[in-house]
């Protein structure tokens, strides 16, 4: 049978299903073109549904998904009397995919599921109460479920990548504002105007332990007038602070009382202890938050706690130290309570001087670059050693590497740790020297001068640059054991061998007149650790 004996076989009814099909396609195929919501996107398709079909009951009910809220749409013209299986065969569809048909009394109810490959997305619900559903009206049913379905997961992907760049937005937003602002009170106040934006509260507060971490404290508001609110407006605030830490999560009331219609609070956490409550408020009468102000503020603080919160002493130490010694040590003067790093003060430390020899008189015989790469191989090597042992890189001067042990945080052994790292400094040079000579350059051998002695140790400087840094004469002893040095060799003063003779073997040389030292020092040579 060709293709027009088909067409011409088609009867009246048959081209009704297809033009009441195609319609009821297009209809929803036009709504996925001009709406951007979810909400929106359902209430067109119930407004399709009802010229369609005119049913007497249509619910649209669609699961909480991931960066979505659940949603519910009714209209009821008949209440059947067998509701509670109605209940039981929408909760079949939402938990299983199963699609029904209810006959009910003269009616019929078809209870379609929503679904895309496999994923249930919800449940589409038509009821007649006079009859049963004709076959027309069956197929235009299938064909709605067939582009609801796929519309509401493109919906979905959309509203979450929506939302996704919503909050990546904010949390660079904040970043840049925390960063560029450096007075903290006023820091928390801009914070809180965004986070107030974001998820659309009429105001927003931070309440803040104080010191005996007995107390909550309102420490800034979005708006000054939250603080001019009367006493038991404010109590009321801080009774839902103090449920939102008991809860330890986020926590979220409606029909508060005359005053409060809406809050929704989140608990600030700081290296896993709560610091304090980020909540917003709505008056009565405005919208309570709903579940994208939740996932919102879920994602936003998540991110903000350590950001806002890190205590400025302690982000001005790791800005500070990054460049001296290892984030390992970083950290451990991170969880060091109560003491001030950067404050200058006398201290016993052990110093080491590191010197490649002859490298000036080298360089002027190789090309810059080569010079350049040679000096850089070769410090990046030594700092990382110094680094690694929990010493503090002090400052390069040309190819010399100063450091200290000891400092910033207190070790009873800098002296061996000094000795031990003068060791491994040696042995890696040798094989630096290796690679050179492999390369067609010139070996350079290094000299080290180490000194134990009482320092003055601190954040030095002006207030165009400070450094930190050691200074006294023992400081200036160990760089002249370095000058002394031969290739190869570790000089130490008497300080550093009484601490680590029992740890290396050293012998002694003959007594060192040193330059702006008045009298002879001796000084040892270490050659190697000693068994133990």
């Amino acid at each position: 049978m060709s293709d027009n004996d088909r067409l011409e076989a088609l009867t009246a009814g048959d081209l009704e299903v297809c033009r009441r099909e195609l319609k009821a396609i297009y209809a929803i195929d036009q709504l996925r073109d001009t709406v951007r919501s979810p909400e929106a996107f359902l209430n067109g398709c119930a407004a399709t549904i009802r010229s369609l079909l005119d049913p007497d009951l249509l619910q649209i009910i669609t699961l909480d998904m991931d960066d979505c809220p659940a949603q519910h749409i009714t209209m009821q013209r008949w209440e059947t009397a067998s509701a509670a299986e109605l209940l039981q065969a929408i909760s079949a569809a939402l938990s299983a995919g199963q699609s029904s048909t209810l006959q009910v009394e003269s009616g019929e109810i078809v209870i379609n599921a929503l679904k895309v490959n496999g994923e249930r997305l919800g449940v589409l619900v038509v009821g007649r109460r006079a009859a049963a559903w004709s076959r027309t009206d069956r197929v235009v049913i299938n064909a709605l479920c067939s582009q609801i379905d796929s519309a509401i997961e493109a919906l979905r992907v959309l509203h979450q990548l929506h939302n996704r760049n919503r909050e990546l937005e904010t949390i660079y937003r904040l970043d840049r504002l925390i960063d560029s602002t450096p007075d903290f009170n006023v820091a928390l106040s801009e914070a809180l105007i965004l986070m107030a934006e974001t998820i659309n509260a009429s105001w927003s507060f931070i309440m803040l332990y104080a010191p005996d971490e007995r107390e909550l404290e309102l420490r800034a508001v979005s708006d000054h007038t939250l603080t001019e609110q009367s006493s038991e407006f404010l109590q009321t605030l801080r009774g839902l602070a103090r449920e939102t830490i008991s809860a330890e999560k986020l926590v979220r009331r409606e029909s508060i009382g005359e005053q409060i219609g809406a809050y929704i609070g989140v608990p600030l956490i700081l290296q896993n202890q709560i610091i304090g409550v980020f909540g917003g408020i709505n008056p009565p009468g405005q919208r309570g938050f709903g579940s994208d102000q939740v996932k919102m503020l879920r994602a936003i603080t998540s991110q903000m706690d350590t950001a806002l919160f890190e205590d400025r002493r302690q982000r001005h130490i790791r800005e500070t130290f990054a460049r001296y010694v290892s984030p390992a040590v970083v950290d451990l003067m991170l969880s060091t309570a109560n003491q001030d790093f950067l404050q200058v003060h006398r201290q016993a430390l052990t110093m080491l001087f590191s010197d490649m020899r002859g490298f000036t008189t080298i360089s002027e015989q190789l090309e810059p670059d080569v010079v350049a790469a040679m000096l850089n191989e070769h410090l990046a090597v030594m700092t990382s050693i110094i680094r690694d042992a929990g010493g503090t890189v002090d400052k390069f001067v040309g190819d010399e590497v100063v450091a200290f042990f000891g400092a910033p945080l207190q070790r009873s052994d800098h002296a061996l740790l000094a000795v031990r790292t003068a060791l491994r400094m040696q042995q890696a040079q040798q094989e630096i020297m290796q690679a050179w000579q492999a390369r067609g350059l010139p070996p350079v051998p290094i000299g080290i001068g180490v000194g134990t002695g009482e320092v003055i140790v601190g954040n030095i400087g002006s207030a165009q640059m400070m450094n930190y840094t050691a200074i006294g004469p023992d400081v200036n002893l160990a760089a002249r054991l370095c000058g002394a040095a031969e290739p190869n060799q570790i000089l130490i003063n008497h300080a550093t061998y009484t601490a680590v003779r029992d740890h290396v073997t050293a012998v002694p040389v003959e007594p060192l007149t040193l330059r702006h030292i008045a009298l002879p020092v001796q000084a040892y040579s270490v050659t190697m650790l000693a068994a133990e």
